[in-house]
């Protein structure tokens, strides 16, 4: 059940990434993972950038008028999560936290990161068709 819903959320991300919404994430290997599940959206990633987290907040708003904001499930990436959230809105933005809710309430006690995403969902995978075989 858990993959389904995992799933479905994905799928809800990739629309979002359709319509032009830009994705707030961590760093590389976040974008890697989320290339891997088949999303090719536009990924601001927050480390490595050399900007300041506002200059990120204000890039993001200036690309869209709503952001999806990607972070980590740990304390670093909920404080992050809620400082671009805060900023985002401050810009007139709509940040959306939505999706990062849904997928941290399936994985919580499994996973604390967006890189470890593709690996968990091919293991919900096989416990929902240990065989490969759907039916």
């Amino acid at each position: 059940m858990s993959f389904r819903r995992l799933s479905c959320i994905i799928e809800e991300l990739k629309i979002c990434v359709e319509q032009g919404m830009p994705i707030l994430i961590e760093g590389k290997k976040d974008e890697k993972a989320l290339r891997e599940l088949g999303i090719n959206g536009n990924f601001i990633k927050v480390s490595g950038s050399g900007l300041k987290l506002f200059e990120i907040a204000e890039m993001a708003a200036q690309s869209s008028s709503k952001v999806i904001i990607l972070t980590d499930f740990d304390k670093k990436g909920n404080e992050l999560a809620k400082r671009l959230s805060s900023d985002i809105q401050s810009l007139g933005s709509h940040p959306d936290l939505t999706i990062r809710r849904k997928i941290m309430g399936i994985t919580r006690k499994y996973i604390k990161d967006i890189e470890s995403l593709p690996r968990h969902m091919h293991q919900l995978e096989l416990e929902e068709h240990p065989c490969g075989d759907p039916w």
